[in-house]
């Protein structure tokens, strides 16, 4: 799949397809604009053998697993995280002035795309 842009809600959600070898699968990345530059302020890897989310992959890169036991569908849990949690995962990234200015209602118009997508 070719990386696709949501410009939504105060930020940019880039949905694509990682491959990493022996791992990969759907991921989303989330930019902000913070400081006047676009930062990327989350990912979410719903990798096939480790899927896993990043605060702050470019800085100080806060990486957390998703245990397939408690989350046996990533995408979805990926899905739930940006259409409830948003801002406050931005938050907890750092970005405080971003999250701020999410416009949740707005970035759940445009999930059931980014599932689909992802799930491609």
């Amino acid at each position: 799949m070719d990386e696709k842009v949501f410009h939504v809600g105060g930020v940019e959600l880039r949905v694509d397809n990682r491959n990493l070898g022996e791992d990969g699968g759907p991921t989303v990345r989330v930019f902000g604009k913070a400081d006047g530059e676009n930062i990327q302020l989350l990912r979410f890897d719903c990798f096939r053998k480790n899927p896993h989310y990043h605060y702050d992959p470019s800085g100080k890169n806060d990486h957390r697993k998703l245990d397939k036991e408690t989350v046996p569908d990533s995408v979805a849990w990926t899905i739930e995280q940006l259409g409830t949690h948003l801002a406050e995962m931005i938050n907890t990234a750092g970005y405080t002035s971003v999250a701020d200015q999410v416009d949740q209602a707005a970035v759940k118009k445009v999930l059931p795309e980014v599932e689909s997508l992802m799930r491609g």
